[in-house]
């Protein structure tokens, strides 16, 4: 590979969450944790508000005054999930810990200098980013380790637990919300085989914040103009498109209808109130009214973590057992000809990326033809580089996709990617 196609580069280009997913670390340096601002610091992150206006865009200004005085409020949410999670880990008494996906969080960090041995797992961009901004603030550690896994990926998953020995914890935050239906069944399936194997259980919380959230987001804006509250909710609500966030069961309304799922994809459920693991008083409500408090407060009394054991049985219906992507790139006078085979997600795409790029190299490219009939499934990341390509040409007539097996057009379809590319 030329030196132009720098694999971080690419990783990054594939897979964008510099501007998406610095948030937790940033309200938690902000927050006054010296572990997260050292960590922000050694990442070049700025300091939490800092880019309020160029992030803001157009918003107008009253609706950014308002935003900046309700941030408290949502800012608890993070420091709730965040310092929980790790309170409920402690007193777990777990020695092996799972985050997936880790973020920019110095999660890590606090629980390898506790003596737990901690495994962050995240896209390929993330990982780059935090394996020497940890070691700049945390030195070498043998309790502390990162690697990039798709969580979709059992094969990537288990490669990156070679060294793991005894009960796992596995945590999510911030995952689930984003995978289709079929992912969501691949990621149960992928977990209940790793704890068959080691042992311990999974962990996570997201599927009840998103109440907590509308719930704080009421408390956030009360006492303020109707007109400004509803332009603060069409702001929250903006921010989730349907090109990131997928509608699968486990967010579903009916609470009993997602146990049940969590039943039948082999797991037995226990529901732990996050309550008895928060911090108190909570910073972020240093500057906040003590009604406006009061309604926060409750909006977080009935969160609970779900906590997850695999039942016995098989573990083949679901699961993705083997690595098997392949990309055949040619350039034929000015047509590019592309056929996929396997699993193109956030592990592999950087590899297509860097093959689309050396065939541009080579020539111009009036048309891009991509085969997927072997293909077997496609992560929003692997989406991405086929964007990239049709972005590339002047007419997205001279884009085509073809042989589409019915897994892969689901996914597309539910990403809303069917409208750019079909």
């Amino acid at each position: 590979m030329s030196e132009e196609l720098n694999i971080e580069k690419l990783r990054e280009e594939v897979n964008p969450v510099y501007s998406t997913a610095q948030s937790c670390l940033q309200i938690a340096s902000f927050l006054g944790d010296e572990e997260s601002d050292e960590l922000r610091k050694a990442l070049g992150f700025s300091v939490f508000g800092a880019d309020t206006k160029e992030r803001a865009g157009s918003i107008p200004a009253p609706i950014i005054d308002a935003l900046m005085k309700a941030l408290p409020v949502f800012n608890s949410l993070i420091e709730a999930r965040f310092f929980s999670s790790n309170n409920y880990i402690k007193a777990s008494g777990a020695k092996q810990v799972v985050d997936l996906p880790c973020g920019y969080t110095a999660r890590g960090i606090k629980l390898a200098k506790s003596g737990i041995k901690f495994y962050g797992f995240d896209l390929p961009a993330v990982i780059d980013a935090m394996k020497p901004a940890v070691k700049k603030t945390i030195g070498d550690n043998e309790n502390i380790t990162y690697a990039e896994v798709d969580a979709t990926n059992y094969a990537s998953l288990r490669r990156a637990l070679e060294t793991a020995d005894g009960k796992l914890h596995i945590t999510t935050e911030g995952l689930l919300m984003y995978l289709t239906q079929s992912e969501l069944e691949t990621v149960f399936g992928n977990i209940r085989k790793l704890l068959l194997e080691f042992g311990g259980k999974w962990v996570t919380v997201d599927n009840e914040l998103d109440t907590a959230e509308k719930k704080a987001l009421i408390a956030a804006t009360a006492g303020l103009p109707p007109e400004i509250a509803g332009q603060i909710g069409k702001v929250a609500a903006g921010s989730v498109s349907k090109t990131t966030l997928a509608n699968n069961i486990f967010f579903d309304k009916d609470k009993e209808k997602v146990k049940k799922f969590v039943s039948d994809m082999g797991f037995d459920l226990e529901l732990v109130p996050i309550r008895e693991y928060m911090p108190v008083p909570l910073v972020s409500y240093k500057d906040v009214s003590e009604d406006v408090r009061r309604q926060a407060t409750e909006a977080l009394a009935n969160v609970n973590f779900w906590v997850m054991t695999a039942k016995p049985g098989t573990t083949e219906k679901f699961t993705c057992e083997e690595d098997n992507f392949n990309a055949d790139v040619k350039l034929n006078d000015d047509v590019l000809n592309v056929s996929l085979t396997g699993r193109l997600d956030t592990i592999t795409a950087p590899g297509l990326l860097a093959l689309y790029k050396e065939a541009e190299a080579k020539g111009k490219i009036s048309s891009v033809c991509v085969d997927m009939k072997d293909l077997e499934y496609i992560s929003s990341a692997g989406l991405r580089v086929l964007l990239i390509m049709r972005k590339a040409l002047s007419d997205s007539k001279d884009f085509s996709l073809i042989n589409m097996s019915e897994n892969v057009r689901e996914i597309i379809e539910t990403t809303g990617f069917d409208t750019i590319f079909c």
